[in-house]
């Protein structure tokens, strides 16, 4: 009965700790599928045109023997924006190279959690850094108002991609630390499993 009593109490604790973020989801999960569904249209968009670009400069250069080179130029515009989109949508998934041998190492959930909210935390802020020498150079570029040399496109369009990745990152990322202290937070009033031996203490 103490044990059927404890599962329920820590049950309704986990309700009540959720209680705040499912009215709070409906809104942000819309956003979120907004976003990514803008996201994998802008990387197919550029996977696509980055494929046509090259093939027909194939065509110009090898077939026709009259390359340009304002081709190469917006190959490598769509070249960095699905970089940094790739980027921004690798961080979404947790997709980014990161290692496993916390789970190995520790056994207990409520610090395995802790760990990987700490390094939620870090990622952001890096991710903070990077980004704001990003946006920095970005901006600045905006404002020389620099053409590209054969299709005298701004040069900002390339920064762009820049800036927006990096918000993307830290956007993902501060969903991630959200999610990762829910989850240490639940981990923490979760019931701990008692072994049968410890029971009986080792008695008949």
């Amino acid at each position: 009965i103490f044990m059927k009593t404890s599962t329920l109490e820590s049950e309704s604790i986990l309700q009540q700790v959720d209680l705040p973020s499912k009215t709070k989801k409906t809104t942000l999960q819309q956003f979120e599928f907004i976003l990514d569904f803008c996201l994998k249209a802008a990387m197919i968009f550029s996977g696509l045109g980055l494929a046509i670009l090259m093939f027909t400069q194939v065509i110009m250069r090898y077939v026709l023997e009259s390359p340009f080179a304002g081709i190469e130029e917006a190959a490598i515009l769509m070249a960095v924006w699905i970089y940094f989109l790739g980027m921004g949508y690798a961080t979404k998934h947790r997709a980014h190279i990161h290692g496993g041998i916390v789970s190995l190492v520790v056994t207990d959930p409520f610090k395995i959690e802790m760990i990987r909210f700490i390094v939620s935390i870090i990622c952001t802020i890096a991710a903070c850094i990077f980004g704001y020498y990003a946006t920095k150079y970005g901006l600045f570029v905006i404002e020389k108002g620099r053409m590209s040399l054969y299709l005298q496109w701004p040069k900002g369009l390339w920064s762009a991609s820049m800036i927006f990745g990096f918000a993307m990152m830290i956007f993902y990322f501060l969903l991630q630390t959200v999610t990762d202290y829910r989850a240490m937070l639940a981990a923490k009033v979760q019931p701990k499993v008692i072994k049968p031996q410890s029971l009986n203490n080792g008695k008949d």
